[in-house]
């Protein structure tokens, strides 16, 4: 059973890789087979080599082309975060200067409420003491 499940996957897989290869590159796989078998056959590995070559030059172009899309990519993501934070900074320093603001307010309220609170108790123990001394 599990040999059966191994051929149908294989060939399933097979089959899907060659239509990608089909696709992607306008050939036929068939026809890519049977003048590599040709070649093969006839020994003119001068030609095979040839056909190599320019799959691997291809392939590098597709993949520095994926590469730079890459880099494009990663160089926009680095500029919204930065973006990002430096938005977030901002509103964290507009907030800060709230707080310190808030801050400053209420120790000058707090002071002034001192100052007066002082000065109450000041002018309330003077009067006692004049009018004990009256009384006296």
């Amino acid at each position: 059973m599990k040999f059966i499940l191994g051929l149908l996957t294989g060939l399933v897989l097979g089959a899907v890789g060659a239509v990608l290869y089909s696709v992607q590159t306008g050939r036929d796989l068939r026809e890519a087979v049977d003048q590599v078998r040709s070649e093969l056959d006839n020994r003119d590995l001068d030609a095979l080599g040839t056909r190599l070559e320019a799959r691997f030059t291809q392939m590098q172009a597709q993949l520095e082309e994926k590469i730079g899309q890459a880099r494009e990519k990663a160089t926009a993501a680095v500029g919204q975060a930065t973006e990002a934070t430096h938005a977030a900074v901002d509103q964290a320093s507009e907030g800060a200067d709230r707080v310190a603001g808030a801050a400053a307010d209420g120790a000058r309220k707090a002071g002034d409420a001192v100052t007066k609170g002082v000065a109450e108790a000041v002018d309330a123990a003077s009067s006692s003491g004049e009018s004990a001394s009256a009384d006296a």
